[in-house]
């Protein structure tokens, strides 16, 4: 036994390591197990998801910004020309002198520098910082909620191949016991021992092996669409997944309390219920005096 061990040693290694190099087409999905593994690093609703909670986790610095000072800056040029005309008075109608011009010409330019530092705005930026934070949290809850969707429907998606394919293997097999039984039935209408409606009978009956054959072969191509779609690679061989029994809790009790205290979508419910108190209590310090420091340069 611990030989067998040491030899299958090596391949677990190497399927681990594929997995986790982030080549999930190569891995044969073959258990339960890498079927769910597949899933989770290939459903594109899952990567959607964690998407979302990854542009909901930056709403945590752009609250934590209020505490931070601001810093604005302005600079301005300018050109302006000038020309003056001097036109003397002539002396007679006779006697004139030519008008003179002066032009001249500027360029006006200035910058400068504000800066504002807040030190009390009726609590807002640390109420919306705490809003942010919870935000993550359900986010993130959401997204543990997505993932059991997703798990679930792969091992459905794996349990409704491995049944069809299965139920795929006894119509085959029916159908061979109907075409030798249909068989045998014509040797025996030979011999004197049936009569043709015997005859007609078994072909009936092989005709309608048949028909579950085709129905079969549908719903295996179905449900081998469905794992693909789910899983993200073609199915393999699959093998019949382990029991589940130990992970149930003990009793409906604790199975009620389990729920309550770890459901995802009661722990998102609850975080969605803390963003809306603090959305109150940024509402509230909006009516509050403000105070910052103003600094110019």
């Amino acid at each position: 036994m611990s030989r067998k061990r040491s030899q299958l040693a090596p391949a677990v290694l190497v399927a681990a390591v594929l997995l986790c190099a982030g080549f999930p087409q190569r891995v044969s999905a073959d258990t339960l197990e890498s079927a769910l593994a597949l899933a989770y690093q290939n459903n594109p609703l899952l990567n959607a998801q964690r998407a979302q909670v990854r542009a909901t986790d930056e709403g945590v610095p752009q609250a934590l910004a209020g505490y931070r000072p601001r810093v604005s800056a302005n600079a301005n040029i300018s050109a302006q020309t000038n020309n003056v005309v001097t036109r003397p008075t002539p002396i007679s109608p006779l006697v004139t002198f030519p008008d003179t011009t002066q032009s001249g010409g500027s360029t006006p330019r200035g910058f400068g520098a504000t800066l504002t530092q807040n030190v009390f705005n009726g609590f807002q930026t640390a109420n919306r910082t705490r809003q942010a934070e919870s935000q993550v949290r359900a986010a993130r809850e959401t997204l543990r909620t997505t993932e059991q969707s997703v798990l679930l429907n792969a091992v459905i998606a794996y349990m409704n191949l491995l049944r069809d394919a299965a139920i795929l293997d006894l119509q085959r097999s029916n159908l061979e016991v109907l075409q030798e039984q249909l068989r045998q039935t014509k040797q025996r209408l030979e011999s004197g021992n049936v009569t043709a409606t015997d005859v007609y009978q078994s072909e009936s009956r092989l005709s309608v092996g048949r028909t579950q054959l085709y129905v079969a072969e549908a719903n295996y191509r179905t449900s081998r669409a469905a794992y693909r779609q789910v899983i993200g690679v073609e199915a393999g061989k699959l093998l019949p997944a382990t029991s589940v029994d130990r992970f149930f809790p003990n009793g409906l009790q604790g199975a009620i309390t389990l729920g309550i205290s770890e459901h995802p979508t009661v722990a998102t419910a609850q975080s969605n219920v803390d963003v809306a108190l603090y959305q109150v209590k940024v509402a509230e310090g909006a009516l509050y005096p403000t105070l910052s420091v103003l600094g110019q340069v």
